[in-house]
């Protein structure tokens, strides 16, 4: 099955079942699990008549309904039998209103919505066609279709990513989600209308269900999406559910509603506010003010203050948000959610001092809650309180007394990990950085090596649709968010390590010395204690370093012999001891040897994330690589739309062309044969002539540079990150940057996270009395009055 040999593996299924017709020696679910497992294979051959037939042939023998009722419906849709995908999608949405794929699915086998929902396409084998996909598929998960979203934290297939997903939403920049529901063209009236009355008439069957009410609100616009939103927002907040905002927040990413909903709250908190609260007449309707006895709660304005704080907060509007935030507490002083939201506020606004101040308030009012104590953790390790951020960790771990967070390792929570290794990289603890890291490094290690266990087991439970999706989530284990991110940091401070060793930078920034700068070894490169040139003592000063060495070592020993007795008689278990506690050893590795390894396997399952080849190209640049360089660079041209200008491409693509020596560092057949002909791709589009030599190459790219500088001169529009790029850009080219940045304007709306990393560049390059960065300060300050800049 997995090496496609689909007729052979089904061939074996058949050759099984009959050996074992005529003994009753097989359990109904293992037949079950085989019928479906045939299937599965069928389906995924392309033979989708097969596949159905089998389904219905053996339908009285499948006990596991739901699993069925999917694969009909789904199999019925790719065939283009509608009618039959219906009924089974149907009978799914009964037993769950709740999931909306149920019935996103059911609208789409509907023919009426295809010219804006379309029926899922039947998958082809090999490379799918982006051209050929719906938007719509990005709705639905994996599991329905192959191009469908992943789970959180998996790469998303190809023709879901875009060069470009930042949107800009009242006065502040966001990312668009992917799994956002996307029509494939705009609706009219008509359609509208339509979508309306298909989900009314569900929800007269089954009027409990909160995903039927909420879902008609993606596809409709205008005063009709307005008086729907207004009959979801008053049941909702006249029952005070703190978790509004979260349901609401993905109708701000289409245009005009974030106004409509501003408009609705606004509306309610007037007149919740008067002698008889109400929320105010409905959309496109009039009416009076109701009777004293049937007044809106109290809690009404209560949570409607709250959601319209998180709309503010959204929009970018962050004195208004922490208004009418501070008026629900001083209203109910008592609800913890208010101060989690204040919290927030804080966070989005630069303020992290006092956003972690927040988080500890709200956590002490409720000890007994694990998510809230998660938070105040996070808040801490973000204005680098690490030994803080692990006490409170350590309040809900099996081992509270621990001075070590030996317990959170063995739960594998790699969240913590990335958290404490990036406040230790901020400041500048490289080795204890790097140890949480590759921490996270062995836990995809164990998971890979833990798989070993499931084998025999899978097997003899003939649980085997479950084991062929554990195998193929172990094809891409390496392709996790948390694994890449990990792998970002760590190659980020290893090329840091790297650059300073070459530079003849004297120490590293690792440990817990008083300067923040350990006497790492490395810097010699062959591992050794650098305590000085050993060759230059004296026969006695070499007898008393060798001696010295060797009661430190025994002391070191001594210590953790007595750490491991104290463990083992408090807990009554031998407690493991890390020998390497400040990573010190890892700082001893080969800095670009450990890089190269990392960015090897990022490149081997993650491909799609165009951070990786970045960190490929800065890697294998400095090794002077070419051929791997081109190889990232042509990568990022193609996750970049095939444009030159992609933000992520013009400053190593600048680079490549501008600072590397091809003529020196590439044998010129190779240069003429496979360096100037690819990169004549990325520059002149395919098909392009290849170049004849190095200084054409460089022409072509000068015009790049040109309008990169050209952009940066007069686009208002233009986003922070993408001045980031463009002047590294400017800089490999030797350009004057000096001179653009005077007569640069910082404009438009901006991102807290990519002005920071802007001002820090700019600190870098030019250093703070510059007037690029004087300027880039006081427009943060004017666009986030509570941003803290060090």
């Amino acid at each position: 099955h997995l090496c496609k040999s689909y007729e052979f593996a089904w061939t074996c299924i058949d050759n099984y079942e009959n050996s074992f017709k005529e003994q009753d020696q097989v359990s109904n679910y293992e037949n079950s699990e085989l019928h479906l497992y045939k299937a599965s294979i069928m389906e995924e051959a392309g033979k989708f008549e097969e596949a159905l037939a089998c389904l219905k042939q053996n339908e009285s023998q499948i006990v596991d309904k739901l699993s069925l009722w999917e694969a009909k419906g789904r199999i019925s849709m790719f065939l283009g039998r509608h009618e039959e995908a219906q009924e089974q999608f149907k009978k799914l949405v009964k037993i769950n209103p709740e999931h909306q794929v149920y019935a996103l699915a059911y609208m789409a086998s509907q023919s009426e919505f295809a010219s804006f929902w379309p029926p899922l396409p039947a998958p082809q084998n090999g490379e799918e066609n982006p051209a050929a996909v719906p938007k719509s598929v990005l709705s639905f998960p994996n599991t329905l279709h192959p191009q469908g979203m992943p789970v959180f934290g998996w790469l998303p297939p190809r023709h879901a990513l875009k060069p470009q997903r930042r949107l800009v939403i009242g006065r502040k920049q966001h990312k668009r989600r992917i799994d956002t529901l996307e029509t494939e063209v705009p609706l009219n009236d008509e359609q509208q209308e339509a979508v309306v009355k298909l989900f009314e008439e569900l929800r007269e069957e089954f009027p409990k269900s909160d995903s039927l009410k909420r879902l008609p609100l993606f596809f409709i616009t205008g005063q009709l999406f307005k008086a729907k939103l207004d009959e979801y927002l008053r049941n909702r907040l006249r029952k005070g559910v703190p978790s509004l905002f979260r349901t609401i927040r993905s109708y701000y990413f289409s245009p005009e509603k974030p106004e409509l909903v501003q408009e609705l709250l606004l509306q309610y908190v007037k007149c919740l506010k008067e002698d008889i609260s109400w929320f105010g007449p409905p959309v496109g309707g009039t009416a009076e003010p109701p009777k004293m006895c049937d007044e809106e709660p109290p809690t009404a304005l209560l949570f409607t203050l709250m959601t319209l704080a998180e709309h503010f907060d959204f929009m970018g509007e962050t004195h208004k948000a922490l208004e009418h935030v501070d008026e629900a507490i001083a209203h109910t002083p008592t609800l913890v959610e208010l101060y989690a939201c204040k919290a927030r506020i804080f966070k989005h606004a630069g303020d992290l001092e006092k956003s972690a101040k927040c988080y500890e308030e709200v956590r002490e009012m409720d000890l007994a809650d694990r998510y809230l104590n998660t938070q105040c953790v996070r808040a801490m390790l973000r204005v680098d309180d690490t030994q803080g951020g692990m006490e409170k960790a350590l309040l809900f771990s099996k081992e509270p007394d621990s001075h070590e967070a030996a317990n959170l390792h063995d739960m594998q929570c790699m969240w913590y990990e990335s958290a404490v290794g990036r406040s230790y990289y901020r400041q500048k603890k490289y080795g204890k950085a790097l140890k949480q890291f590759h921490e996270t490094f062995k836990h995809f290690s164990d998971i890979a090596e833990d798989q070993f266990d499931f084998h025999n087991y899978c097997l003899r439970k003939t649980t085997l649709k479950a084991y062929v999706a554990m195998l193929r989530m172990q094809e891409r284990l390496y392709s996790h968010k948390f694994y890449r991110r990990a792998a970002k940091d760590a190659v980020k401070i290893y090329l840091e390590l790297y650059d300073a060793k070459v530079a003849g930078v004297d120490g590293v920034a690792g440990g817990d010395k008083a300067d923040g700068y350990p006497q790492a070894a490395g810097w010699a490169g062959d591992g050794a204690a650098k305590t000085g040139n050993e060759d230059e003592l004296s026969a006695e000063e070499k007898k008393k370093l060798k001696h010295k060495k060797k009661r430190e070592a025994q002391k070191q020993e001594q210590k953790a012999t007595t750490t491991a007795q104290n463990a083992t008689a408090t807990t009554g278990k031998p407690k493991k001891v890390d020998d390497d506690p400040d990573g010190e050893k890892l700082l001893q590795q080969d800095f670009m040897e450990q890089a190269s390894k990392i960015v090897r396997t990022m490149v081997t399952f993650s491909g799609l994330d165009s951070a990786t080849h970045v960190m490929t190209y800065e890697v294998f640049s400095r090794q002077k690589k070419v051929l791997h360089c081109l190889q990232a660079l042509r990568q990022l041209w193609e996750l970049g739309g095939e444009d030159k200008f992609y933000y992520k491409l013009v400053a190593p693509l600048t680079h490549f062309c501008f600072v590397m020596d091809l003529e020196k560092d590439v044998p010129e057949q190779i240069c003429k044969e496979v360096v100037l002909p690819e990169i004549a791709v990325i520059l002149g589009g395919e098909g392009a002539t290849p170049f004849t030599s190095v200084a054409q190459m460089r022409e072509a790219a000068s015009k790049v540079v040109d309008q990169v500088e050209a952009r940066i001169k007069g686009a208002s529009d233009i986003f922070l990150v993408e001045v980031l790029y463009g002047l590294k850009c400017l800089k490999a080219a030797g350009r004057d940057r000096a001179a653009l940045l005077e007569a640069w304007k910082p404009q438009g709306v901006m991102c807290l996270k990519e002005s920071r990393k802007l001002l820090a560049y700019l600190e870098k390059e030019f250093g703070k009395d510059s007037p690029a960065w004087t300027k880039l300060q006081k427009r943060c300050t004017e666009f986030f009055p509570l941003m803290v800049i060090s």
